[in-house]
């Protein structure tokens, strides 16, 4: 037996944003050892859209004993006003927030909100100080190298470091996936084609920014405003809330990541200004509110085929970026870990050093469990936006003329989403403190 095969198990996991902070929690509870590699010198540079968290997450919090903490950082939307963008009439409201809180509510949880983040300070200080000392910041992995007994990580800095898998939770531009994909072609990176660098298409950008509640706006209430190409949208909770402008570019793209000026946030803010976001407000009068710096971010789209490879395992928005309206990536991203975990402590109680090719069949299992629901779930966050800012006047026609008069809403939400989450899978060597009552079974709990 090797020096390296002698060692205990060890999982090197690529990322310290939502995801990768989520997987710190699991794996320490699962009691496999890890580190976390985290490129950024801080874990509180995370910036984006609002975050949803879904019902299927509360439980995989009050497995980790974090449900209780986490609820002062939780807000909450009752019903949507949908206007017209152009000139502010009002259209009619969207039930599906209404439906979702009755639907979820049976299921003991309803669907809530909060800052990305406050969830990332929350994911992080909620872990003991002996977990924080494992996420190193500074860490950008430049090499991947698997042998038949573990796997060496080697950093921009220099470091080496050994383990016996990765999980890529490295986000849409995933390092781990790039070298992974390298590495099965047998070919540098750079000489990869750009689809293989950049798997996702991105067909809208989305300018965001906090505000406070304003005067006449009422809060727990979301507020959408539809437009040929584009569409408006303020989401308040209690005392708080965010602006949204989606923007659909001229032509959908698969280039690498963009980073937008501040001119080009002014250029964005001209073009659309004048349209109506609110009754009686303008996307200008709301953005001069606006509480600190606005960002623009592209918003891509897409799922990949490729999710692991030798030891080496993606998970979230390194397999699949959902567009943010349906709030489901980070969500999706939990149930990847749930999955996963849970076979990998499974094979590890079995073997405390499993082979690579034990570990590929795990991976392989791993992906066709989450593939079901993840191309489902993937479809309803792409007509999310579409039914907002119409990209063509298909769906211009369908959003003005047809959803309002068909229960869409309820359809989607008892028939495709509902079914998903009451399906969703559980740490399952974990008891649940406080599952409250429910209407509607969920069909996978705690095997203790």
């Amino acid at each position: 037996m090797s020096e390296k095969a002698a060692k205990p198990f060890r999982a090197i996991v690529v990322g310290g944003g939502l995801v990768g902070l989520t997987a710190a929690h699991i794996l320490t509870a699962a009691g496999i050892d890890f580190i976390v590699l985290e490129k950024h010198t801080s874990i509180f540079t995370s910036r984006g859209t609002q975050l949803a968290i879904w019902p299927q997450t509360f439980r995989t919090f009050d497995q980790l004993g974090l449900l209780e903490a986490v609820q002062p950082i939780l807000d909450w939307c009752k019903r949507t006003i949908v206007l017209s963008a152009e000139n502010g009439r009002f259209r009619g409201e969207d039930a599906t927030l209404e439906l979702m809180e009755k639907q979820y509510l049976r299921l003991g949880y309803a669907v809530k909100f909060t800052q990305r983040h406050q969830m990332i300070k929350f994911l992080f200080d909620s872990l003991p100080e002996t977990v924080k000392a494992r996420i190193l910041l500074g860490k950008a992995v430049e090499k991947i190298t698997t042998s038949e007994d573990g796997v060496t990580v080697v950093c921009e800095d220099g470091t080496s470091h050994e383990g016996s898998i990765v999980i890529g939770a490295d986000g849409v531009h995933s390092k781990v996936r790039l070298l992974t994909r390298a590495s099965r072609l047998s070919v540098e990176p750079e000489e990869l084609p750009q689809v293989q660098k950049t798997p996702f298409t991105t067909t809208y950008r989305l300018y965001f920014a906090d505000l406070p509640v304003l005067p006449g706006l009422t809060p727990n209430t979301k507020y959408d405003a539809t437009h040929d190409g584009m569409c408006a949208q303020i989401v308040y909770g209690t005392d708080s809330g965010a602006l949204g402008i989606y923007e659909k570019l001229e032509e959908p793209t698969c280039t690498p990541k963009r980073y937008y000026t501040d001119a080009d946030k002014e250029e964005m803010l001209k073009r659309w200004g004048d349209l109506y976001i609110a009754p009686g407000r303008t996307v200008s009068d709301v953005d001069s509110f606006r509480l600190g710096e606005a960002g623009v971010i592209n918003l891509e789209e897409g799922l990949i085929d490729d999710w692991y490879l030798k030891r080496t395992v993606l998970v979230g928005d390194a397999v699949r970026k959902l567009e943010p309206h349906a709030g489901l990536g980070y969500n999706c991203g939990v149930t990847d870990l749930v999955v996963l975990v849970n076979k990998l402590r499974r094979l590890l109680l079995e073997d405390k050093r499993p082979s690579r090719q034990s570990l590929e069949d795990l991976f392989r299992s791993y992906q066709a469990d989450r593939a079901k629901d993840t191309q489902a779930l993937s479809d309803t966050s792409m007509k999310a936006v579409r039914m907002l800012a119409w990209p063509d006047w298909r769906y211009r026609v369908i959003a003005k003329y047809i959803i309002p008069y068909l229960p869409v809403p309820r359809m989607m939400v008892k028939r495709v989403i509902g079914p998903l989450v009451v399906a969703s899978p559980v740490l399952e060597w974990l008891k649940e403190g406080a599952l409250p009552a429910a209407k509607v079974p969920w069909k996978h709990h705690p095997i203790i």
